[in-house]
Formats: structure tokens, sequence, C-alpha cells
């Protein structure tokens, strides 16, 4: 009896830790491009301005840490510091973003993560852009999600592109799903509608600069821990000039009565991109279920011609209850996309105040 010979399994080549510097922007860029199927162009242009360009970035930061193999970038994690504050503390925290790791090196993904975990000894970390492979990661290094990162809620104003959407997701025929949109939005139409009166679009006042923005009740100290919107902030995430969709309004809130800073931008989804959303991106300061009521309105009776669906996120349970009832969808996650890591206890609380414009999650 011949003894069979033993079966060649192919190896997982060797990679390496490497430290990311402004110099290898391009060569991340289009290995992002790669993970990613956008186009390299677009990818640096953003990585350029999200990154660079962030006024939290300190000098002595890397770009980020990366794994090589073969002289070639197979893997990425990328350092987005964003400055937070509660009561009258500042505080820089290390935020990650654009995690990807080439396939056949999926085993080495850990070390970057934890090479990354090894700069929360000085500063507290977190992400908003976790996919459920990430949060596990995040899970394992001890790290807490941040509040409301379970889901997020639409409010579809336009069926077609979803109803498409659901067919093609389960049955992946394009010429099926396109067939078969029209008359399941129709009775999804009648079986969910949104129950929101528009509102005045006028109660939106845009705002072109951020120095207008700077004017708004958005500098008093505040209770829980939430992004520091300060000038230099404002004014590289909103008025770069980066994103046409983005969009600054003050909102005359009833309760109390103030001006409320209302940010957006609208982004495409879908198999073909053929849903146009509209983001809620920052609200604040904090209002009640009621007054988002009215904001969401206002900006329905703005934008409702020209996009599909309204999505928001980072909602508290009592939000999330009062659009439910008003026709909002909800969709959970795998798992949370936010988390936060703060072995040090350099954080003076865990009462958070999250906005979807933290971090890279909605940009």
């Amino acid at each position: 009896m011949t003894t069979p010979a033993p079966v060649s399994l192919p190896q997982q080549s060797r990679a390496d830790l490497v430290t990311l510097a402004e110099t290898n922007l391009t060569e991340i860029a289009i290995f992002i491009a790669g993970q990613s199927g956008r186009a390299h162009a677009s990818v640096e242009s953003h990585l350029r301005w999200f990154l660079l360009e962030n006024p939290a970035r300190r000098p002595q930061d890397p770009l980020g840490f990366g794994l090589r193999s073969a002289g070639r970038l197979v893997g990425c994690i990328l350092l987005s510091p964003q400055f937070f504050h509660v009561e009258a503390n500042k505080i820089l925290l290390m935020g990650s973003s654009s995690f990807y790791v080439d396939e056949p090196h999926r085993g080495y993904g850990g070390r970057i993560f934890l090479q990354y975990c090894r700069l929360g000894k000085d500063r507290p970390l977190f992400g908003t852009s976790a996919n459920a492979e990430a949060a596990a990661l995040w899970k394992a290094a001890g790290a807490n999600p941040i509040p409301y990162a379970e889901g997020e809620l639409f409010g579809v104003l336009h069926w077609p592109p979803l109803a498409e959407e659901f067919v093609h997701r389960r049955f992946s025929n394009r010429l099926l799903a396109r067939a078969a949109g029209s008359f399941i939005s129709n009775l999804a139409a009648l079986l969910r509608p949104l129950k929101i009166d528009g509102e005045n679009s006028g109660a939106l006042r845009p705002l072109t600069s951020a120095e207008q923005v700077n004017e708004l009740p958005i500098h008093n100290p505040s209770a829980k821990l939430t992004a520091f919107r300060d000038l230099p902030y404002i004014r590289w995430r909103y008025f770069s000039g980066r994103d046409s969709t983005v969009a600054a309004f003050a909102f005359r809130s009833r309760q109390p009565d103030r001006e409320i800073l209302v940010t957006v931008n609208q982004r495409t989804r879908g198999y073909r991109g053929q849903i146009n959303t509209l983001n809620v991106l920052d609200v604040y300061p904090e209002v009640s279920a009621d007054e988002w009521l009215r904001i969401v309105a206002a900006l329905i009776a703005r934008y409702g011609s020209i996009v599909d669906a309204v999505v928001l996120r980072d909602l508290n349970p009592e939000q999330q209850k009062t659009f439910c009832k008003k026709g909002f969808q909800r969709r959970a996650f795998a798992a949370p996309n936010a988390w936060f890591l703060d072995k040090n206890k350099l954080l003076p609380t865990q009462d958070w105040y999250p906005v979807p414009a933290d971090g890279d999650g909605l940009i």
C-alpha cells in the first residue's frame, strides 16, 4: 500500500508592521482604492483633506500603521485625531480610519490593530466606522461601544429605489429588481408611510461660512463628552470645499428658545447607487425628541424632492421610539460601528453625546 503524498498547502507570505508617514500617502491611496473599489484619485484627494488638513493632527503623529509584504502595502489603519470636551476639559482622542487588510493577509490584521491600541497609553482611542470584524477586535481589546451605535433610522420619502434594492438583495437579478421595485414600492408606501408633516424649509437658515457657525451658541460647557466645535474644526469639516453636498443651517429651537446648529450631507447607496440619502451629521446643542421632529420636518421640506431617504444615527432610545412611530425604519448593524478604548481612565466621563460627524462614519 502506497502512502499518499502530503498535500502542499499555500503558505501565507510574511507581512511586517511599518509606520506610515505623509510620504506614503499615494501608496496608501492606491491600496485603499483597490480594497474599496473607488478611484485612486478620489481616494487620495479625500485622504489629503481628512488626514493632512485635520486641525487636530500634530506633527509628531504618524499617519497610521501598515503591513508590508514583499515590498508591497497589504494592510493599513490610519489615524484621525479629534478634540472632544466635557465641562471645562478639552481632550484629544486618537481616532482610527480606513482599516483594510488584503484578503491573503487577513490573519495579520490583529497586529495592526494592536499597534494602534498601544497609542492608548497616552490618549483615549475611538472609531466610528467599524464593521463586524473590526468590532470584534475592539471588543477583544477591552473597548466599549459608543452609545447608540447599534443601527440607524431610515425615513423613506420615495420607495421605488429602496424596493429595487430589496429585490436585488433577495434575488441578485437586476432586471427583476427594477421590474418588481415598482409594485413593492407602491405596497410599502401604503403600509409604511412617513407621518411627518413638512415644516416650512425657511425654518432652516443657511450658514455660508465657518464664522457664521461660530456665532451660534455651540461653545458653552457640555455636561456630556461631545465634539469640540471650534472655528478650525468647523471650517475644516464643513467649509473646506471638498464636498458640494455638505450644508450647515441654523434652526430656531423652541425648547429652549435658541438657534441650533444642523449639518447634513448627501450620499448614494444601493447596488447601483440608485438611493439618494440625506444624512444628518450634527445637531447641537442637544435637543428633545420633539425638536428633532421639527428639524427633520424642515429638512424634508427643503430636500424632499431630491433625496429618497433621510438617515439618522446616534439617537437615544426616546428619540428612536419617536421617529419609529412616525414611520422611520430601523436598520440594525451586525455590531456597533462606534467604539472607544480608555484603559488608563483618561476620560472624566463615559456619558457621551455622539453625532454622525464624529470620526469618519458618514463623511
